[in-house]
């Protein structure tokens, strides 16, 4: 019997219930079976109406997949065990930059950039191997350069894989990621660091890294030149790799820099216990010591080391010591020249004791007559009483060639602790002569009793005598009714313009030299500390530039004012000895 269509089918089984419905009245039995066959329908509709919407939803759902497969903002692609695409979503193509139907069946591999098909092929091949479900490592690939790909498309994908089996079976379900921009940012950290290293490799100072335990990881050319030279002892050469801390402790250990300054200051960077820490020390080498301006600063905010700089300051420290035997030099002269200067009045204060001496050993020689013709104790006391003046005349005498010839010694320069007062009164004891002979009183007014300063005696006495004799002189070439050198001091620095204002620091003293000569104008003031400025005959005109180079290496400033109204006027300023230095 042919088959009937299921319109037929229902119209054939809708005119059997209308032949049996006219049999009902006639035959219970047929009745009963009526009413089993409209049952059986109204299931079979149901069972219809299910199956219709149940492959209804089904179709949406596979509707609903295929474009969140196709339109997903991931791009997926299904290879199998031999790369070519099986299967590929619209936004992997469009990275691609092929029509979809253009890539099934493509093997993968012509896509990708020469060398990248053996990775490709052996990620395939780990994934399909793998049970249904596994993943394998994310594989990145390069495009070919020359495929046809969109505008700005990717240059580099990712592949995060799995197992799957579909109608295919065993396949590799990827999903592509586009990392053309990782690539390039890599790239661009990668270019600038490099520029970076070459910056560092081109500075002429020695910079290394330090990690935040202290290690060096990282060093440019200049540091690793002086790390590997032979000649530097094996405690100093430090590499990458090299405790930093630890060598240079060995290294102070064994007298190269100050005992534990210089770690104990790169560890307060490191620990972040300071912002900076800068100090120069030396560094002995088998033929020779170099000297060492170091800096050390944080490498960031969060504790991931320091930054080193050293500078090799060798030929500054030697050209420091060589202008420094200059200035000595230098002053040495100038003291000649004073003591030149005081010459007249030297031999004058020498010829006195001297005077007295031969005086007092011709009374000797007539007591000494008196007393072996008449050995009486009174011309034995008298005789001693002699022999004791004559001794004290020329240990006067002697003082004084002892002062001239300490402050005409010349000796490296020597720091120490000075109380301020004692030392204004032997520069007055040295002049002294010289301001007698020429009739000018030297009074001093002092206010800063029982305070130190640091610095070298004799080249401050120096400063001292200077200043004095240059009043003193000023006054001998005028016809001044006042003749008088006074000398002031006080706690605090008046400023250098001299309109009175101080300066209250408890950091400074300060000295100041009046005398009651003609006085300063404003264009002859500003140049007398140039050299060899002297007007008069008797000097060189060294003194005060000298006298100012003093001052200025012992941290202190020396200047003329002259706003004074009557007479020149001196400042110089000199800092204050720490508590403990005296």
């Amino acid at each position: 019997m042919a088959s009937l269509s299921e319109p037929a089918l229902a119209r054939r089984f809708d005119e059997l219930i209308a032949a049996l419905s006219q049999e009902r009245d006639r035959n219970s039995g047929t009745y009963d079976l009526l009413l089993e066959l409209q049952t059986h329908q109204v299931e079979l509709e149901l069972q219809g109406r299910e199956l219709t919407e149940a492959r209804h939803i089904l179709e949406v759902s596979r509707d609903h997949y295929a474009r969140l497969f196709d339109l997903a903002p991931v791009g997926f692609a299904v290879f199998d065990r031999h790369g070519r695409i099986l299967e590929i979503n619209l936004t992997a193509a469009g990275m691609l930059g092929r029509d979809r139907t253009q890539l099934s069946g493509t093997p993968f591999p012509d896509l990708l950039a020469a060398g990248e098909m053996r990775r490709f092929l052996e990620h395939v091949a780990t994934v399909i191997g793998d049970e249904e479900g596994a993943t394998a490592d994310p594989l990145d690939v390069e495009l070919h350069r020359r495929s046809e790909r969109p505008q700005n498309g990717p240059e580099a994908l990712r592949l995060i894989s799995k197992h799957s089996v579909g109608d295919y079976g065993p396949a590799c379900f990827s999903a592509l990621i586009d990392i053309t921009a990782e690539r390039r940012l890599e790239r661009s950290k990668s270019a600038g660091q490099h520029r970076a290293h070459a910056i560092l490799d081109a500075l002429p100072a020695e910079v290394v890294v330090l990690d935040a335990s202290g290690t060096i990881v990282e060093a440019n050319d200049a540091w690793r030149r002086v790390s590997d030279c032979g000649s530097m002892p094996p405690a100093q050469r430090r590499g990458v790799g090299c405790d930093y801390l630890a060598a240079s402790r060995t290294e102070s250990a064994a007298g190269g820099a100050d005992p534990q300054e210089l770690a104990t200051g790169v560890a307060a960077v490191l620990e972040r216990r300071a912002d900076h820490f800068a100090c120069e020390y030396s560094c002995t080498r088998a033929d020779s010591e170099r000297w060492l301006s170091l800096t050390a600063a944080p490498l960031d905010a969060e504790g991931q080391g320091a930054v080193i700089v050293q500078v090799d300051v060798t030929d500054r420290k030697h050209a420091e010591h060589r202008m420094q035997t200059a200035r000595e030099t230098a002053a040495k002269a100038a003291r000649v020249n004073a003591v030149g200067v005081l010459a007249t009045s030297l031999v004058h204060e020498l010829a006195q004791p001297l005077n007295a001496a031969a005086f007092l050993g011709q009374a000797m020689h007539a007591q000494l007559e008196r007393s072996q013709a008449n050995p009486t104790a009174a011309n034995v006391a008298q005789l001693e009483d002699l022999v004791t003046k004559a001794g004290g005349q020329l240990e006067r005498a002697t003082h004084i060639v002892e002062r001239v010839r300490d402050f005409l010694r010349q000796q490296a320069l020597c720091s120490q602790p000075l109380e301020l007062d004692p030392l204004i009164r032997r520069a007055m004891d040295l002049i002294g002569w010289f301001a007698r002979q020429r009739d000018v009183a030297l009074t001093f007014s002092s206010g800063t009793t029982g305070l130190w300063l640091r610095g070298d005696p004799v080249q401050l006495e120096q400063v001292m005598v200077n200043l004095i004799c240059n009043g003193v002189q000023a006054i001998d070439g005028s016809e001044a009714s006042t003749r008088q050198v006074t000398i002031e001091t006080r706690v605090g620095t008046e400023d250098h313009a001299g309109n009175g204002q101080a300066h209250h620091s408890a950091s400074h003293l300060q000295i100041t030299v009046r005398d009651s000569g003609p006085g300063l104008d404003r264009e002859s003031a500003a140049a007398l500390f140039d050299l060899f400025a002297s007007k008069r005959s008797s000097g060189l005109g060294m003194g005060l530039p000298i006298s100012r180079d003093i001052v200025e290496s012992h941290g202190g400033k020396l200047w003329a004012d002259p706003s004074s109204s009557g007479g020149g006027l001196f400042h110089f300023t000199l800092p204050r000895a720490n508590a403990g230095e005296h």
